[in-house]
């Protein structure tokens, strides 16, 4: 062990153990400059490095220092994603002596609790197991406040912690403007000389746009020698249709021999679509596609594939541009514009950040850049010239200033004084400026604030979102204000208080006994800002205009999930009779069921709204794509998807399955427990299921007869079918519907 002289005998062992249990034999510059400047010492501070230079080390040798004097601490990450291999990166050291938790009771009961910026944010508003005694709070991937997707919740997030004097660790690897942040988080600040541990060598392509995808396949031809290649794209469709374009190169096709069909298949539990056939085909050869609206399962595998070197070449949009540590040796920037504006130099900094990482034996990672302006794009992101936008206040954003002033009163932080003392930790007023632009004086910082916290303030009681007590200088939540923060709180909607609020007006509209399934997913489908296409088979137009919705993007979407996905179509039908990509329906479905749950906060405001009975079960079904009747199952069987449910359900009902005649025309679960009853031993109706029902393996149906014989089900899953429209029980009747004819219209009433 060596390089940790000048530091305290105590600090000293501090850092060993975390060496030690890292494998480490000696310390980085950038950590060795760090540990010098102070970073074990009480305070806050910043530390600014290069990625691969050591941040995570500091990071939690901090941490281990404030648990060793019995302090509890925060460690903040960016996605749910991070927060897994975070958490196993710090057990590696602290299992054995510290309560290392993530989730929804870490709070309670962790000495370490690993989470994202906004659920801290939350938990220190709401006081989530005394989160306002934590003693420490770490940052990582702190440059992720640029963003519109993050940078909110991490900025509230600092401003909830020095706001209740927990200290502070932040580190970054791009920042443009680190002495005011610094200065802003009252932090020492560490800024490491040491460069980059693996060279990045840049280049600019010079290519015009409307001939990028041709370009881009040359381009891969001739550098094929520098794969593992990742490709930035802007946009979903051209991400795609440029992987399908290399992938008929079949440069890459010895990656693997891999049956990638029928792995997909399985991936998806046999919702196998046309775009996901599409996907395993050019996984084939040796490339594939990313992209938010792939379903989760596919696209965890596909970053599998590519870490194990399976996957060559991978186009990807820049979701994937954070935390994706694989073995990329070069990364391809196809798209350097979002339309006619430049993205942003620490965007790009991070894109090309994902070559060459640390631990993959490279000694040397490529950046290509395609652009129709070579000279001007190696200007502007290219080193030595680069330099770093200034991260600026995500506040002063109307939309976001509306939402943080009802956060802090709907928890109890309602008072002028506590308001105004909160949003002074906030990076808005440290930027607030005494002059503006040509030299205009404004007044005084106090005074603006003020009278934008008048303004908005007003608003929200113009709309019902607060009141102001007459009694007290103190504003106090209305049910809808506690709703809206509700809904914010318990989805992952960005739905502005503006739409919450035009939600709630139709909702107040609706006769109580009037709010139909298809119209509640519509409006949830508005909220989340989701959709799936914009055009349709007529088919469903029809039913669109039949049941007063619009016949646009979002009726398109709520009115697949209503009338197909939830009947349990298998999903290449619900591709051939609505016209929509179903490759995308179960990750839509997931983002809209979030939001149409959430929205039972907003119901429940009101008080003349009931909400409906089967509001509970209609987000289950939006979220699994099941029938009514198949819930009770899917929720407690664990390996029971839509697509093993529909086939149970068709081997129930196809003429000549054993038992036949004791199988009665039931829902799904009294036709369980009849074949149940009637085979001769629960090992025999396991071996039923095992061996007639497609996907349904030993462990399932053995998982599926202890359900069976645990008790029964709610009998709002029993009910006949009824042509009452209000209550759903259609859908047991005649349920081979699927397997021996299309659908009609029939099939759609509720």
């Amino acid at each position: 062990m060596s390089g940790i002289a000048g530091l305290p005998a105590d600090d000293a062992e501090v850092v060993e153990e975390i060496m030690d249990a890292h494998g480490y034999d000696s310390l980085k510059e950038t950590q060795q400059l760090a540990f010098e400047d102070g970073i074990l010492n009480p305070g806050n501070h910043l530390l600014v490095a290069e990625t691969g230079n050591g941040k995570t080390l500091c990071a939690e040798t901090v941490t281990k220092k404030h648990l060793e004097q019995d302090g509890r601490v925060a460690y903040l990450v960016p996605s749910r994603q991070l927060v897994r291999d975070k958490r196993e990166s710090m057990q590696e050291w602290g299992a054995d002596e510290y309560r290392i938790y993530s989730g929804p009771s870490a709070y309670q009961t962790g000495d370490v609790i690993v989470a994202t910026f906004d659920s801290f944010y939350r938990a220190i508003l709401q006081d989530k197991g005394s989160a306002r005694n934590l003693d420490l709070v770490v940052l990582d991937d702190f440059h992720e406040i640029y963003g519109g997707f993050r940078g909110p919740a991490i900025e509230k997030a600092i401003a909830a912690a020095q706001y209740e004097g927990i200290e502070i660790f932040a580190m970054s690897a791009t920042l443009g403007n680190p002495d005011e942040l610094a200065d802003w988080m009252g932090a020492d600040l560490t800024i490491s000389p040491e460069g980059r541990q693996i060279e990045i060598e840049e280049e600019a392509i010079q290519v015009g746009e409307q001939e990028k995808k041709e370009a881009l396949v040359n381009f891969i031809q001739t550098e094929q020698d520098k794969a593992p290649f990742l490709v930035f794209n802007y946009a979903k469709p051209w991400t795609e249709s440029r992987a399908k374009a290399i992938a008929k190169t079949r440069l890459f096709s010895d990656a693997s021999d891999r049956d990638f069909l029928a792995e997909m298949e399985k991936k998806v539990n046999g919702e196998i679509t046309s775009t996901l056939e599409d996907l395993a085909r050019l996984m084939d050869g040796g490339v594939a596609f990313h992209h938010a609206d792939l379903p989760q399962e596919v696209r965890h595998w596909i970053e599998d594939l590519y870490d194990e070197g399976e996957i060559q070449c991978l186009c990807a949009t820049t979701t994937i541009a954070y935390g994706f540590d694989s073995p990329v040796q070069s990364v391809v920037v196809a798209d350097i514009k979002r339309g006619p504006s430049p993205v942003g130099v620490y965007e790009y900094v991070q894109w090309i950040g994902r070559a060459a990482r640390p631990g993959y034996g490279y000694d040397k990672g490529y950046a290509f850049t395609l652009t129709d302006d070579p000279e001007e794009t190696i200007q502007r992101y290219f080193e030595p010239h680069r330099e770093l936008e200034p991260v600026t206040t995500h506040i002063e954003n109307q939309v976001r200033f509306r939402w943080l002033l009802l956060e802090l009163i709907v928890t109890e932080w309602d008072t002028p004084h506590e308001i105004e003392a909160f949003i002074k930790e906030m990076l808005y007023w440290q930027q607030m400026k005494q002059i503006g632009a040509w030299g205009r004086e404004h007044g005084s910082k106090d005074e603006r604030l003020n009278d934008r916290l008048r303004q908005t303030s007003d608003w929200q009681i113009e709309h019902d979102f607060t009141a102001e007590k007459d009694t007290a200088r103190q504003f106090q939540p209305t049910a809808l204000g506690e709703g809206a923060v509700d809904f914010a709180f318990n989805s992952f909607s960005d739905a502005t208080l503006s739409a919450i609020r035009t939600f709630y007006d139709w909702l107040e509209a609706v006769p109580n006994d009037e709010i139909t399934k298809a119209a509640l997913i519509y409006q949830s489908t508005l909220l989340a800002d989701r959709s799936l296409d914009r055009n349709c088979s007529g088919e469903l137009e029809g039913l669109l205009q039949e049941n007063d919705l619009p016949v646009d993007k979002y009726g398109i979407t709520a009115g697949v999930l209503r009338w197909y996905w939830i009947k349990n179509l298998d999903t290449r039908k619900i591709e051939n009779q609505t016209g929509v990509d179903g490759a995308y329906i179960s990750s839509e479905a997931g983002r809209i069921a979030d939001t149409l749950d959430a929205t039972k906060h907003l119901i429940d405001a009101s008080p003349d709204i009931r909400r409906p009975d089967w509001f509970d079960i209609l987000s289950f079904r939006v979220d699994r794509g099941v029938r009514r009747d198949e819930v009770p199952l899917v929720e407690n069987v664990r390996g029971l998807g839509r697509h093993r449910i529909r086939m149970l359900r068709q081997y129930l009902n196809r003429p000549g399955t054993a038992m036949a005649d004791e199988i009665p025309d039931a829902s799904l679960w009294e036709q369980v427990i009849a074949l149940y009853k009637a085979a001769d031993s629960p090992d025999f109706f396991e071996d039923l299921l095992n061996g007639n029902v497609s996907g349904i393996g030993n462990k399932t149906a053995e998982r599926l007869r202890k359900f069976v014989e645990s008790g029964s089900v709610d009998e709002q899953y029993l009910e006949k079918e009824t042509n009452n429209a209000e209550f759903e029980t259609t859908e047991t009747q005649d349920s081979n519907t699927d397997f021996t004819r299309g659908t009609s219209l029939d099939d759609f009433s509720d």
